[in-house]
């Protein structure tokens, strides 16, 4: 299990750049580039704690560079999930760092309504009974990462014991 939190505290220069040569090497093994630009957007979203808004991204960017349109972002980051390096998390209308060994994979990510952090879970058998499911069901439901929204135990803990209780129950 990984998990991704809210930013608190910036992450060191050290631990970016690995993050980075790390995905510079899934990128050529998988036979694919990352270019300046679509490195810069994911160094932007390490600094950020590995959470952000694709805006605050291109606010980010508009920083360094003066203007840049939302469509320079987007393509960024879309060929970002494409590698297995982010996550659009739908519920909070974010990308965050994947966190599990980058291949094809479909993560649970765990969505704090509280605190919005997001907690990644492999688990492929629980993905193939979802799947299995849906096609049961005879849905047109495409493949996707799976959203879980909830209270996380740290926020549950800071509930008082009234919440605690009805949040535990699954």
């Amino acid at each position: 299990m990984a998990s991704i939190s809210k930013p608190t505290s910036k992450p060191s220069g050290s631990k970016v750049a690995s993050q980075l040569e790390a995905a510079q090497a899934h990128c050529r093994v998988q036979g694919s580039r990352l270019t300046a630009q679509r490195k810069e957007i994911f160094e932007l979203l390490l600094r950020r704690g590995g959470s952000a808004k694709a805006y605050d991204l291109q606010d980010d960017m508009r920083a360094r560079h003066g203007r840049v349109a939302p469509s320079t972002v987007y393509r960024a980051l879309e060929f970002l999930m494409a590698q297995h390096l982010v996550h659009r998390v739908d519920a909070l209308n974010t990308f965050v760092v994947c966190t599990a060994e980058h291949s094809a994979h479909h993560p649970l990510l765990l969505v704090c309504s509280r605190c919005q952090s997001v907690t990644e879970l492999q688990d492929d058998a629980a993905y193939e009974a979802v799947r299995k499911k849906l096609r049961q069901a005879d849905s047109g439901f495409v493949e996707s990462d799976i959203e879980v929204k909830g209270v996380c135990g740290k926020c549950r803990a800071q509930l008082p014991a009234v919440e605690q209780s009805a949040t535990a129950h699954i």
